[in-house]
């Protein structure tokens, strides 16, 4: 009795930081995860990548994807976005999910000028792993429409330019859009992004 009077305050001060621990472990560490909503059904597509080959939204099932419409002539948004997807493909590299866990996927607004050299040269300028990147590349009206049915608002100019969203989309391995993300967001990284794919993995 006279120990527990000498330590009372000890004691009550461990058990408060007792109780403490075990509201941080089942608040933090043992909390399930956030998970990213379903948004909507990401539109089925097949178009064909810079060697020829038919890449489908089916065919890429099974994997986390990031999905970015751009057109390598783009003034403005698409360079610093495609520079910063690539940063995006070096840590998931870096964490083995490249290819076999997570893919990034880039279509071309402009299939005319956007030939399969030139945008072989515009993705070696990235160092992009085409074993976990695809550039694809289709018909202009229906890229344009499937632009807009992944949510990206798109419009062709008189010069042939055109004027878009600049909309990151994350698809999850069963081909739904779980997220849109700014990529004109001047606070977004990589690690951002890729924190946010992790979520689906």
């Amino acid at each position: 009795m006279a120990f527990m009077k000498k330590h009372s305050f000890k004691i009550a001060v461990l058990a408060l930081c007792a109780a403490m621990g075990i509201y941080l472990f089942f608040t933090y560490a043992a909390a399930p995860k956030q998970e990213l909503p379903v948004m909507e059904a990401a539109p089925a597509f097949e178009m064909q990548n810079i060697d020829g080959q038919p890449v489908s939204l089916a065919s890429t099932n099974g994997k986390a994807r990031i999905v970015y419409f751009y057109f390598a002539n783009c003034p403005d948004v698409c360079p610093p976005t495609t520079f910063l997807l690539s940063q995006v493909q070096d840590q998931l590299e870096a964490e083995g999910k490249l290819g076999s866990k997570a893919e990034l996927i880039s279509i071309t607004f402009d299939p005319e000028r956007d030939t399969p050299d030139v945008i072989r040269d515009f993705a070696d300028r990235l160092d992009a792993d085409f074993n976990g990147w695809h550039f694809l590349r289709g018909e202009e009206t229906e890229t344009l429409q499937l632009a807009k049915d992944f949510g990206v608002g798109v419009v062709k100019e008189e010069d042939g330019s055109f004027t878009h969203m600049n909309v990151i989309s994350l698809v999850d391995q069963d081909g739904q859009i779980r997220k849109w993300i700014n990529g004109s967001d001047e606070g977004l990284t990589a690690e951002k992004i890729v924190a946010e794919l992790n979520k689906l993995l």
